[in-house]
Order: C-alpha cells, then sequence, then structure tokens
C-alpha cells in the first residue's frame, strides 16, 4: 500500500531511490575510466499524484538495438519494484492483471483478490495509486532526456572549442609564413597537420554521439512501452470494474 497515516512509506521511497544507481550521470573519474557505461535513476521527491507530462521524444529516427531497448525497460521496471509499497497496491494489481491476459475476466479476478487481501483497496485508490507510477515513469524518462541532451551539448561545445582552437592557429600560421620567410617549410607543415586534425574531430565524435542517440532512442522506446502497459491496466480499471 502506497500511504499510510505516518510518513514512514515516504522515508521508504526516498531510501529505496537514492539507493538506485544512476544509467545516464556519472562522476568525472568514472567518465573517464568507463565512458560507455552510462546510466540514470528514478528521481529522489517526495511521493506525488500529479500525473506530470513526458517531454516530447528526442531521436524517433534513431535505429534501436535490442540490448538498448532491453537495459533501459529493466530500469523503468526495477523503479517501479523500488517504489513498491508493502501490501498490497496498484503494482500488485497491475502484476495480476498482465500476467492473467490483461482482459476483463482478468481485471475482474485480481479485483476480488485485491479485496480479500487488503479490504481498505477501492476502484478510487487503484486509479490514484496509477497516476502515482506513471508519474514516476514520466519524472525518470524527463530525466534521461535532460540528461542526454546535456551531453550532446558538452560535445558539441568540446567540438566547437577544438574546431576554434585549429582555426585560429592556421590562421596565425598563415600570417606567420608571410612574415617569416625563413621558416615557411616549418609553418607548411604546421598548417597541413593542423587541418588534417581538424578535418578528423567529427569523425572522433560519432561512436560517443551515436552511443547517446541510441540510448536516448531506447528511452523513448521503454517509456513509450511502461506508459502503454501502465495506462492500459488504468484504463482497464474503469472500464471493467465497476464499484
Amino acid at each position: 500500500m502506497l500511504y499510510g497515516a505516518s510518513h514512514t512509506p515516504y522515508l521508504i521511497i526516498l531510501h529505496m531511490l537514492k539507493n538506485f544507481k544512476s544509467l545516464f550521470i556519472k562522476s568525472d573519474e568514472e567518465e573517464e575510466s568507463k565512458p560507455a557505461a552510462e546510466t540514470f535513476s528514478f528521481p529522489v521527491n517526495n511521493p506525488t499524484h500529479n500525473v506530470t507530462s513526458a517531454q516530447a521524444p528526442v531521436s524517433n529516427t534513431q535505429t534501436i538495438s535490442a540490448p538498448a531497448i532491453a537495459e533501459v525497460i529493466k530500469v523503468y521496471e526495477n523503479g517501479l519494484e523500488s517504489i513498491n509499497m508493502p501490501g498490497y497496491d496498484f503494482y500488485e494489481f497491475y502484476h495480476s492483471v498482465n500476467s492473467a491476459g490483461n482482459n476483463e475476466q482478468a481485471y475482474n479476478m485480481a479485483y476480488k483478490m485485491a479485496t480479500v487481501l487488503d479490504k481498505t483497496v477501492t476502484v478510487q485508490k487503484l486509479v490514484h495509486d496509477a497516476d502515482f507510477y506513471i508519474s514516476k515513469i514520466n519524472e525518470v524518462y524527463n530525466q534521461y532526456v535532460t540528461q542526454g541532451k546535456s551531453k550532446i551539448n558538452s560535445i558539441n561545445d568540446k567540438k566547437s572549442a577544438e574546431k576554434s582552437t585549429l582555426t585560429t592557429e592556421i590562421e596565425q600560421a598563415d600570417t606567420k609564413i608571410l612574415q617569416l620567410k625563413e621558416e615557411l617549410k616549418k609553418l607548411e607543415e604546421e598548417i597541413t597537420t593542423k587541418k588534417n586534425k581538424l578535418a578528423k574531430i567529427d569523425e572522433s565524435y560519432i561512436s560517443q554521439e551515436k552511443n547517446i542517440h541510441e540510448r536516448l532512442a531506447a528511452n523513448d522506446h521503454a517509456h513509450k512501452t511502461s506508459i502503454d502497459k501502465l495506462i492500459a491496466v488504468k484504463e482497464g480499471i474503469s472500464t471493467y470494474i465497476k464499484s
């Protein structure tokens, strides 16, 4: 059950969320040693029942690999499990309905079982609890998108800085060639080297950009999959269960 008279459930949720590791943001040391290991976490804040709107998908055109999709969906599933409170609530109802086929009979059987296990269970409470879980999924999705965009922006800033530096150095070298004829050969070689570096900057970042775009695309897919399942059960409650 998600709610109680005391503040204990809120403290448990906070404790669970704080222990849920990041899938996307890492420390500087971890970034240097393991640049490919990207993780993100469920947001740490007090439970709310306002269903937040998710940001628009940012990478629908990207090809998503099966391992990336599985990884992010697993994060959503683990995150939902981490905020599931003791007792019977929408989380248990959600699993019961999906495991039984997600049809009218499954809803009614799950609801009957729920009312036997917990006399406080009502249709209104299940719908209310569903909104809480949906809001958490949306918070994680929005956090993941924000983090991914931040990393892309950081890469773009680094590329621009390197390009600017190399371009400036090339211009200075060209000027020096005109001023110092005796150093012409040396300076021409320096220009050639730096132009080659400048031409390869984009190529050097292709792998990092592809990795982040793929994970953002996987996040979009995982978010839609999770939200569709949660909303389907929520709508099923109102459609199939008569209180």
